[in-house]
């Protein structure tokens, strides 16, 4: 393989979790068989893009997706934040374009500001909800060909985001060269992104899944834009999933570059991150803790609790199938989301329920795998506390919240 960035041919494994199925393909009944895929994150020894071994063809990921961003609380609060500091800066006739914008849970707060927006969204069972609202969206992959179609069309864009999805696209360079086609010549683009390096020092594994084919640090991501004529002049870090990248891009010398930048490449060199023996211990660590996760676990069990899991999220079927973790352990999982509730989870085919089944059906513990998303759920979980339940963290390490 070469590498998907920079063409490298020199890619090194660095974190293989084995055969998994796809993170979010739930599941209506017990298949006979699952199709499962090797997930395994390789590191170019060139530019230091860290990306997956192998990729699923987007078309089978999103066509029909389960998430929703408006079922996050957190998610809301902070795309709100980020359009009031960006809609004072716009002129009234500024064109803002969302990037895999979901239900429109980001563009609604530029409507609401009376600034016009476009949302591109592959999932046709998202794109749909968007539109009903009133929030203009096509329903397609973003793409060179997209962005073409668009710039012959005069949709040149003010701003653009793309939230947690440049992860996604397999082909790196004409995401962004889409990009440099459709900005205007002051304009500019923020990303967002989980953060290696913290991956790597939290030990946030499950952040790693076959949607995610890249896992990005500052230095990779500044190489390929600068490889398209585009500049990345400024980096806010926050605390999304775990720790993410809020990346400013836009024309070369067209903004001032922020101190930053050279600062978090610097940082990144020096973490090791970049080093292929950094995952020899990452590994080992893994290991660990799944030995230490699981005991407990075990040992609740055998005291006779009982145990259940909090978000049939992505992130949960990473940790669960990697960990062997499955209804010998856990009676079902609940999730927010009515769009999950009644399948069953990949892999682990444990039943999805309302949140509420916790009382229910008086569960002692709840795994929390949406530990991203703790603050959020243990607020709306007060009930189960106060009822005498407990949260599970399972990472960084395992702690009981209660």
């Amino acid at each position: 393989m070469h590498c998907q960035s920079c063409g490298h041919v020199e890619l090194h494994s660095i974190i293989p979790l084995g055969k998994m199925p796809l993170a979010n393909a739930l599941l209506t009944e017990h298949p006979s068989h699952e199709l499962r895929f090797n997930l395994e994150v390789m590191l170019c020894d060139n530019c230091g893009l860290a990306q997956l071994k192998d990729i699923v063809p987007p078309a089978d990921l999103f066509s029909d997706y389960v998430y929703f961003s408006s079922n996050s609380d957190t998610m809301l609060q902070s795309a709100k934040n980020l359009v009031d500091k960006i809609s004072p800066t716009l002129a009234k006739d500024a064109l803002v374009i969302e990037i895999a914008s979901n239900d429109g849970y980001l563009l609604k707060n530029y409507i609401n500001n009376g600034i016009r927006v476009l949302g591109i969204d592959p999932a046709q069972n998202i794109a749909k909800v968007a539109n009903e609202q009133g929030i203009d969206t096509l329903c397609d992959f973003f793409s060179t060909e997209l962005a073409e179609h668009l710039a012959n069309d005069q949709q040149f864009a003010d701003v653009i985001h793309a939230n947690n999805v440049m992860a996604h696209v397999p082909d790196i360079n004409g995401f962004i060269q889409g990009i440099k086609l459709l900005l205007k010549p002051n304009g500019f683009c923020v990303i967002e992104a989980p953060y290696f390096a913290d991956l790597v020092e939290k030990l946030e594994f499950d952040t790693i899944y076959h949607e995610h084919v890249y896992y990005f640090a500052v230095k990779p991501l500044k190489m390929a834009f600068e490889g398209h004529g585009l500049s990345l002049f400024n980096i806010e870090k926050i605390a999304l999933h775990g720790g993410s990248l809020r990346l400013f891009v836009g024309h070369a010398n067209a903004h001032e570059i922020q101190p930053i930048v050279a600062q978090m490449i610097q940082k990144e060199n020096e973490s090791g991150i970049y080093q292929h023996q950094t995952y020899i211990a990452y590994m080992e660590k893994l290991n660990h803790l799944k030995n230490e996760l699981t005991s407990v676990l075990k040992k609740l069990k055998h005291e006779g609790k009982k145990i259940a899991a909090y978000g049939a999220s992505a992130k949960g079927t990473t940790l669960l199938n990697f960990f062997s973790i499955g209804k010998e352990t856990l009676d079902f999982v609940v999730d927010r989301s009515t769009t999950k509730q009644g399948h069953f989870t990949p892999g682990t085919h444990l039943k999805i329920h309302a949140p509420e089944e916790l009382l229910h059906q008086n569960v002692d513990y709840a795994l929390l795998l949406v530990w991203n998303f703790s603050e959020e759920v243990i607020a709306q979980q007060h009930a189960f506390i106060k009822h005498g339940g407990k949260f599970i963290l399972p990472l960084p390490e395992v702690k009981v919240i209660s």
